[in-house]
């Protein structure tokens, strides 16, 4: 079989990466802190049947690797055949001309590795299947074009044990359910990819009782930002640092005065109080002069997509 590195460039350049299985409900924002164990399930592929089916032979050996499925003369979904091999290895849904879900087989064995599922075009989430067993082990959620949070069945014991979250893309904590209780054991925060600190539940009543901090000593993992469709991000935010205090004086030195307001620029100064009994003069109003104008303004056995049907 051939490597699924070697295949890696034209999946690529051709197709964003996804996998199959029942439409489960669509998670998005919020990304929420709640670490809920849930169960893993196997992939199945996504149904692709309509009205009407065009068959294209891209690389004209005779045999049909595309095939597209119409309903009121509207593309519903597609099937193809990457390394041309006989059998399915992408599947594509579309809802009102926008593609909906999609699933791929990145090894070319038949089977599903990796669904996703879209809202108006974008990305929604992904579903991965990392050890090729045919059940999805990893999930992940995007936040816009940056990962949000991850979800995992590190164990691969058929249930979510380890929770990660991101802020813009890079990883800001995890929590791992490391007895398969259902409940949190061990919680690790980030800070720009270097882990600041780890608490224990000891006691396994899922609550911290004991913490490790690591501050700048902390070991650093990846500090750059995770795309979660594979586009190019933006630069990231970067949070201002806290305005410094003004310093407290020294012991037993006198808190100097506030400073006087200073005039403005060609104010004059106010006119002397006039002596008892006598009424100030008025002063007659100075001309305004016209300001000069500013410089410059303005994994499931699958058939091929028919193998051998006409083009």
């Amino acid at each position: 079989m051939p490597s699924l590195r070697a295949y890696y460039p034209i999946i690529l350049s051709g197709y964003l990466l996804a996998c199959g299985g029942d439409t489960p409900k669509v998670e998005t924002g919020g990304l929420s802190s709640e670490a809920t164990p849930h169960p893993v399930e196997p992939f199945r592929r996504f149904e692709c049947d309509g009205e009407r089916e065009a068959m294209v032979d891209a690389n004209g050996d005779g045999y049909a690797n595309t095939r597209h499925v119409y309903v009121d003369n509207k593309e519903v979904c597609a099937e193809m055949d990457v390394n041309m091999d006989g059998r399915v290895d992408v599947t594509r849904v579309f809802k009102d001309g926008k593609i909906e879900k999609e699933q791929h087989d990145f090894d070319f064995d038949g089977r599903i590795d990796e669904q996703a599922y879209y809202a108006s075009g974008k990305l929604l989430r992904k579903e991965i299947d990392t050890d090729f067993d045919g059940r999805i082990d990893t999930w992940v959620y995007c936040d816009g074009p940056y990962v949000g949070k991850l979800e995992r069945d590190r164990h691969h014991r058929g249930q979510v044990d380890t929770w990660e979250g991101y802020e813009y893309g890079v990883l800001s904590s995890v929590r791992y359910d490391d007895n398969h209780d259902g409940l949190i054991e061990r919680w690790e925060s980030y800070r720009e990819g270097r882990l600041i600190k780890i608490e224990f539940d000891a006691d396994f009543n899922g609550k911290p009782d004991h913490e490790d901090y690591q501050g700048a000593d902390g070991p650093v993992f990846a500090k750059d930002a995770v795309s979660c469709d594979g586009s190019r991000l933006p630069e990231r935010p970067q949070t201002p640092p806290p305005a410094a205090a003004p310093a407290a004086p020294a012991d037993g030195a006198a808190t100097p005065p506030p400073a006087e307001a200073t005039p403005p620029a060609g104010a004059e100064a106010a006119p002397a109080t006039a002596p008892a009994g006598e009424a100030a003069p008025a002063e007659a109003a100075p001309a305004t002069e016209p300001a000069p104008a500013a410089a410059g303004s303005g994994k499931t056995d699958t058939k091929a997509p028919k193998k051998g049907a006409p083009k």
